[in-house]
C-alpha cells in the first residue's frame, strides 16, 4: 500500500472518531455538569447512574478508539521523524501530514482520557 493511502486511511479514521466524539459531546458535557451537592440519596443515585452510563457508553469507547489509533500509527510517525531532516522549502507533504495526524490523535486521546478521568472523579464524589 503506498504511503499516501496510509495517510488517507489514517485521516479518514481520525475524521470518523472525531465525528463520533462530536455526537457524544452533549452527553459527556451534561454528565460533567451534574450538580454534585444534590440532597437526597435517590437524586444522587440517578446522577451516579447517568455518569456511569456516559462513562461506559461514551467516554471509555472514545478514549480507547483514539488511544488505539494513536498507538497503531505511532511507530511509523517515529520512523518518519527520525529519518527526516528539517527543510522548510522542500518537504514531503504526505509524511508531514501523517505526522500531524498522529499528533492530532495524541491530543484527542489525551483530551478524552481527561474527560474520562473527570467523569470517574464525579462518580466518586456522587457516592
Amino acid at each position: 500500500m503506498p504511503f499516501s493511502d496510509v495517510v488517507a486511511v489514517s485521516g479518514l479514521l481520525l475524521t470518523l472518531t472525531t465525528f463520533m466524539f462530536n455526537l457524544a459531546w452533549p452527553r459527556l458535557h451534561e454528565a460533567l455538569e451534574l450538580d454534585e451537592s444534590q440532597s437526597g440519596p435517590l437524586a444522587r443515585k440517578r446522577s451516579r447512574k447517568k455518569v456511569t452510563n456516559v462513562l461506559f457508553a461514551c467516554a471509555f469507547p472514545l478514549t480507547s478508539a483514539f488511544l488505539a489509533l494513536f498507538y497503531v500509527n505511532l511507530p511509523a510517525a517515529v520512523k518518519i521523524m527520525v529519518s527526516s531532516t528539517l527543510n522548510l522549502w522542500d518537504f514531503d507533504v504526505d509524511r508531514t501530514l501523517y505526522v500531524m495526524v498522529v499528533f492530532a490523535l495524541m491530543v484527542l486521546a489525551l483530551f478524552n482520557l481527561g474527560v474520562a478521568l473527570k467523569l470517574v472523579g464525579k462518580w466518586r464524589r456522587l457516592r
